[in-house]
């Protein structure tokens, strides 16, 4: 296997490559075919090939800094965008990239620290910016647990979880049987059900359990979750003198992998 840096390396010779390549040529936009293929090919190149190589061996953070600047690649090329855009999005990246590489040299990771790999949500999420997202959060619940960060660890695995029904939702070609399910959140003035874009973690975890997404013992335990994010608020938890600790955090990473699991079932 490749070093994490000889990773970093191989895209930076794409990037620069790609950055010659719009060196030539005059034209404002970038319209031909063989070149908006060609610029769509590097940033999937990061998304497919690199990044999944870095995962678990480099911080999710600096990886999530480099994904945002290949993703507004892709972006442009879903429209007639100026060969501007397109340079400056690749300098952002080489910059990125080369910031990436030097964090690999002169910070290396403390030892006894290994995250686990995430599963494959190519499942959920055809998108690869959206997979690198959600790789990006896997990776992050397990920083803050090997931090110490309790209650951040639980605030990020609620948002991630989130983010997974959310997913599996919007895998529905027919949404009907969302708006059918007694879990349904109904709009008490108009008396129809809410925008899904409108929901929180407890309706999706309710509708979920009543379409076969989750267990029922998983449902209980998600809405213990869901009430332990919900810490996130200062005032509720002092209110309630809630304080998370270890044992706390591992337990609930131990239910936010399972519910992954269910959901890409």
């Amino acid at each position: 296997m490749d070093s994490p840096v000889d990773i970093v390396e191989s895209a930076l010779k794409e990037v620069d490559a790609a950055r010659t390549s719009l060196a030539i040529g005059s034209a404002r936009q970038i319209t031909q075919a063989a070149t908006l293929d060609y610029l769509k090919s590097v940033a999937y190149a990061w998304f497919k090939s690199h990044r999944p190589q870095l995962q678990g061996r480099v911080p999710a953070t600096e990886l999530g800094a480099v994904d945002d600047h290949f993703a507004r690649v892709l972006d442009a090329t879903d429209k007639a965008s100026a060969r501007t855009t397109y340079k400056q999005a690749l300098n952002d990246a080489k910059a990125a990239l080369i910031e990436l590489r030097s964090g690999m040299l002169t910070a290396p990771r403390p030892p006894g620290v290994e995250l686990s790999p995430p599963p494959d949500f190519s499942r959920l999420a055809a998108d690869p910016v959206m997979r690198s997202i959600l790789d990006a959060r896997w990776d992050e619940c397990q920083v803050c647990l090997h931090a110490g960060a309790h209650l951040a660890a639980t605030v990020m695995m609620g948002g991630f979880l989130e983010a997974l029904f959310v997913a599996r939702a919007n895998q529905l070609s027919e949404k009907g049987p969302l708006f059918r399910a007694k879990g349904t959140p109904i709009d008490q003035r108009t008396k129809k059900a809410v925008p899904l874009s409108e929901w929180t973690l407890r309706h999706y975890i309710d509708v979920g359990h009543e379409l076969g997404w989750i267990s029922r013992s998983g449902k209980d335990v998600a809405a213990v979750l869901r009430d332990y994010r919900n810490y996130v608020h200062p005032e509720k938890q002092r209110s309630h003198g809630v304080t998370l600790n270890a044992y706390d955090s591992s337990m609930f990473w131990e239910v936010t992998k399972s519910l992954a699991q269910q959901l890409l079932t």
